[in-house]
């Protein structure tokens, strides 16, 4: 009978152990993850943070192809300010239209850089995503933090000639 007593005791003990280490854990949790920040076009400053990363649309360059389609090449580069190593993927990029229709980046396509892997500590990387997508004026380039709930949202405008 002691020998339960003494069992149940210990798993109660791990169990508040484990709570009151996820409280702490979620009280740590960067409170700005959950925000969505909007750029306007006509800002000349294209360079957005988020939960210590701190991302900057280079340019946008865009290829005329078939018929009604445009390669968009997007310059990006991503700056790790955490304090610990992060991996990125090109998953996190998607491109949306005017008309709310987006579009994955596409890898059949050469671009400068790799972008995708991991960045340590205070290390930057840049490179192109590609996308190809129609005829349009205005796009918006999203990144999405698929971890922490966030977004970052750059528009920018194209010449269709």
């Amino acid at each position: 009978m002691k020998k339960k007593w003494l069992l149940l005791s210990g798993l109660i003990l791990c169990l508040c152990l484990l709570v009151g280490l996820s409280v702490t854990f979620w009280k740590t949790w960067p409170s700005d993850a959950t925000s969505i920040q909007t750029e306007t076009a006509a800002s000349s400053n294209k360079t957005q943070e988020m939960s210590g990363l701190v991302l900057t649309l280079n340019g946008v360059t865009t290829e005329k192809q078939e018929d009604d389609t445009l390669l968009v090449l997007a310059d990006v580069t991503i700056e790790n300010t955490r304090k610990s190593t992060v991996n990125f993927s090109l998953m996190n990029f998607t491109l949306m239209d005017t008309d709310h229709y987006a579009y994955e980046h596409v890898s059949n396509v050469e671009t400068k850089g790799i972008l995708g892997g991991q960045i340590p500590s205070g290390r930057a990387v840049s490179g192109e995503v590609a996308f190809i997508v129609p005829k349009g004026a205005s796009f918006e380039l999203l990144y999405t933090d698929h971890f922490r709930t966030g977004q970052l949202v750059f528009p920018f405008t194209v010449d269709n000639k």
